[in-house]
Formats: C-alpha cells, sequence, structure tokens
C-alpha cells in the first residue's frame, strides 16, 4: 500500500519546483513544494531589465512607453571617448592602385585616387610577356611531339590498288610507305589503307581531303597511325583456325561469308 502511495506522489513536488499548484494530477504529501507564478508586474519589471536594442542603436524607440524592455541606458563618459581616438586614416594617393599593381591597368583612369606608377606597370608588364614566351614555347614543343606523319583511309572501292592511292596522295607530299590489305582468294582490297608521309604538312593536305571521291566512293581520312600489318597479322590466324575447327571444308570468302569449296572432277581428295 505504500509503494502505491508512493507512486501517486508528484515527483516535482519531491524536487521542490511542481508548476501545476493544485491542478495537479498526482498527490502532494510528504516533503516538497510548487513554484510560485509570478504576478504581470514583477513578469515586465524582469523584461523590464532586457535593455532595448532599438533604443539602443539609435537613442529613439517607436513603441516609446509601451515598450516592455528598458530605455535606461548610460552613455559612455566623455573622458572614454577622448581616449579612444579613431585612427587616421592613409593618404590614398600615396597607395598604389591594386589593379595597376596586377594588370598594369584601371578601369578609373585619372578618377582613381590611388596611386599610379609607370615603374610599377612596366614590370607587371614584363612579367606577362615572359609568362606568355614561355608558355608559347611550350605549346609549340607538344605540337611537334604530337604531330602524326600518318594517314587513315577508309570508304575504298574493293577495285581500288595501291597505285590510285598513290596518285591520289601525289600532290600532298612525298609518301614513304603505303600499307594496303587486300584478299588473299581475289587480291582486291579490303576497303581501308594506311599511308605514311615525310612531313607533317603532307599530313595537313592530306586530311583536308577527307569526304572527297574516288571511284564512286566517299572517302573518310583521319590523322594517325594504324596499326594494318598488326590487323593483318591477328585476321590470318583468325582465318587458319576457322579452316581447321571447320571439318565441311568451308572456307572464308572475300566479304566474310562462308563459302564451300568446290571439288575438281577427277581428282581424289589427299
Amino acid at each position: 500500500a505504500k509503494d502505491g502511495a508512493d507512486k501517486n506522489v508528484c515527483f516535482l513536488w519531491k524536487k521542490f519546483r511542481c508548476p501545476y499548484l493544485d491542478n495537479c494530477k498526482f498527490s502532494h504529501t510528504g516533503e516538497g513544494g510548487c513554484i510560485e507564478k509570478k504576478d504581470d508586474a514583477t513578469a515586465s519589471s524582469s523584461k523590464k531589465k532586457q535593455k532595448c536594442f532599438a533604443f539602443k542603436k539609435s537613442g529613439t524607440c517607436k513603441l516609446g512607453d509601451d515598450c516592455p524592455f528598458s530605455h535606461d541606458i548610460s552613455k559612455p563618459a566623455e573622458s572614454t571617448k577622448e581616449s579612444t581616438t579613431k585612427p587616421q586614416a592613409k593618404d590614398k594617393s600615396q597607395t598604389d592602385c591594386i589593379n595597376w599593381k596586377n594588370k598594369g591597368k584601371c578601369r578609373k583612369g585619372d578618377k582613381c585616387p590611388y596611386k599610379h606608377d609607370e615603374s610599377v606597370r612596366e614590370k607587371v608588364l614584363a612579367k606577362k610577356k615572359a609568362a606568355a614566351e614561355g608558355s608559347s614555347k611550350d605549346d609549340r614543343k607538344k605540337d611537334k611531339n604530337r604531330q602524326s606523319l600518318s594517314v587513315r583511309v577508309f570508304g575504298l572501292n574493293y577495285d581500288t590498288t595501291e597505285d590510285d592511292m598513290r596518285k591520289f596522295f601525289e600532290h600532298c607530299g612525298p609518301i614513304m610507305e603505303i600499307t594496303f590489305p587486300t584478299f588473299e582468294d581475289s587480291g582486291r582490297s579490303k576497303g581501308y589503307c594506311g599511308v605514311l608521309f615525310t612531313s607533317p604538312k603532307a599530313v595537313e593536305q592530306a586530311v583536308a581531303l577527307d569526304g572527297s571521291e574516288l571511284q564512286g566512293r566517299w572517302l573518310q581520312i583521319q590523322e594517325g597511325k594504324m596499326f594494318l600489318r598488326k590487323w593483318e597479322s591477328v585476321e590470318n590466324e583468325r582465318k587458319e583456325k576457322r579452316m581447321k575447327d571447320d571439318d565441311n571444308g568451308q572456307a572464308v570468302g572475300e566479304y566474310g561469308q562462308k563459302v564451300k569449296k568446290r571439288r575438281k572432277h577427277g581428282f581424289k581428295d589427299d
């Protein structure tokens, strides 16, 4: 019974801070107490202790006497004002203009209050010129390293020959080598080739011919090396594997289709 009675006792009552007074749902027995509610007068006096921000900033308040905050703001003594004197402003004409110092120019011109020294401007322009020359040299070195002497050609007619390609690129410049892959069975072109020139200017002229017509086909010409020999070796290895794996005696034709070998009459297969 005692345990049940202890449970009904207000916890805040024991701490002497129950705000509900007689309206509390729990029992107020034993040692404890409630918080006394402040009157309106005491509440207003506590608010009055806080200083009005508007009155402190501008010296006036729109609410006047109705303002709940305090307007009792003591002004600092004149002696403190004299002691805290403002630092003297520097003469702008003696300090260098930031734009003039960093860029060598100023939009305001003669109207700018800061100093425009010609010696400072000359130093800035000299630095800019040296930086531009250094970057241009680096770009030239990169361009020299990147320039290719080879050209890739796609979209050839199957009847096109290596001599036709030499005549087509003859006016561009001297040609060192032409890699011209052909089909083994017919000896016709596979539709693409690679051309190696002796100078990068010749490559530029060759790339300019992109989209031109040759034997009824529009050519696609790109700058860059084409590893045709490696591709040819891989393609030949694939064909040999297909020939070995195929038991029906089928071969690969010009267009990649499977073609049956015709047996000659009067001869037996080995």
